[in-house]
Order: C-alpha cells, then structure tokens, then sequence
C-alpha cells in the first residue's frame, strides 16, 4: 500500500494560518448541402468497396506508461477552475535542485511540471517527481537544506522564511525580494514528490494563492491510489 502525506483539513501551518477565506485578489474583476446526383436506369451497378480494417493501436511503450501514470498525480486546469488561471505549458525535464538556497532534488526517474498564470502576471507552478524510493526522504532533505536565510538571484536579494512542517509531512515556506515573492508547498505520496509554487507581486499575494491550491495539489497526489 501506498504511504500518502497529504494536508489535513487545517493543512500546512505556515500558509494557512490566517489565510482561510480570502478572496483571490491575483484575478483582475475586469476579467473574469450537397445533393447526390440520381443514377440512371442504364448505370452499371457500382460494386462497393471494402473498407479497409482499422488500424490497430501500438502498445504504449514503458516510458509512455509511466508517463500517463505521472500524469495522473498534477494538478489539471480543471482542478485550478476557480483560480482564473489560463495554462502557460508544460514539459517534462527533471528538476536538479530548486531555487531556494540551491538544494538538490535528489535522482528522479521522470517528472512533469505544469504552469498556468493569472491575468495580473502571477503564476502558478506545480512539479511532480517520481523517485525510486519514498519521496517523504526527499521532503525530509528538503526541510533539512533550506538553511541559507538568504541568497542572490538575477542581482537582488532574496529571503526565505523559516520552512514549516506540518505533521503530515508537508514543508512550506516563502521566498521575497523587492521584485516578488513565490510560496512554496512540497509534500510527497509514496514514490511521488509534489512542489507547488505560487510567484506574486508580494508574499501577501502569493499565500493566500499557495494555501487555496495546496488542498488540490495534495488531493491529487492521492488520485487513483
């Protein structure tokens, strides 16, 4: 049986804490006949033709099973329906580490990451992994790496506030500079590992954003389990 770490009903301490029915500000409210000829008497009998069989569906080769099988634990546009998010892509590169302090994602086997971004310009982004071993020791290293308070990127200062974990294995945090702010929430089922990040203007943005979703992210790590 699959080992789940999924947000209970109060979900990750960090995001969630203050946050329960804020309306979604990242959405601007300005938004929201031919005739067939009749054959003649004298025409010869047309001899009709056999249609040639169907084609048959080439099995789906392991990496593609797997693939569908990846599929099955993102987050979909339906599920972020009332987000008033437009789809931005995918691709299916494996992540090496994650921007924050650098910390390494461990040896993947395949992964898929989907975007979708707001009329305002934030976005959303959602990572699953698949690992050969339980994803929770990925969370776990996670937590453990994301001590470097502080880092550069593209020539700004960024902050990390101090990960959060909950007790059902979740890890969440924010990261802010004077440009944006992303929160982060990473929790893992069995073999999967699940990142959502939600980039705003500001971290009052962001977290209100990251804690509507974390339910569904979590949710669909248990799909079909």
């Amino acid at each position: 049986m699959r080992r789940v770490h999924v947000l209970a009903g109060v979900g990750t301490a960090l995001l969630l804490a203050g946050c329960s029915g804020r309306p979604n500000d990242l959405v601007d409210n300005r938004y929201y006949q031919d005739s067939a000829a009749t054959p003649s008497s004298s025409a010869a009998p047309v001899r009709q033709q056999q249609e040639p069989p169907s084609p048959v569906a080439a099995p789906a080769t392991t990496t593609q099973r797997k693939k569908l099988e990846l599929d099955r634990f993102a987050l979909t546009s339906a599920d972020l329906s009332e987000e008033g998010v437009q789809p931005t892509g995918t691709a299916r590169t494996v992540l090496k580490k994650l921007s924050d302090c650098e910390v390494p994602l461990g040896a993947a086997k395949s992964a898929l990451q989907s975007s979708w971004a707001y009329p305002t310009g934030s976005t959303v982004r959602h990572y699953v992994a698949e690992y050969d071993g339980d994803a929770s020791q990925v969370v776990a290293d996670i937590r453990d790496r994301l001590t470097c308070g502080k880092y550069r990127a593209d020539n700004v200062e960024v902050k990390l506030s101090t990960p959060v974990a909950d007790g059902n294995g979740q890890v969440s945090w924010c990261a802010t500079s004077s440009r944006q702010s992303s929160c982060t929430v990473i929790g893992s089922a069995g073999p999967v590992l699940s990142v959502l990040v939600v980039t705003a203007a500001t971290e009052n943005k962001a977290k209100p954003a990251v804690t509507r979703i974390a339910p569904l992210a979590a949710t669909a790590l248990t799909r079909n389990s």
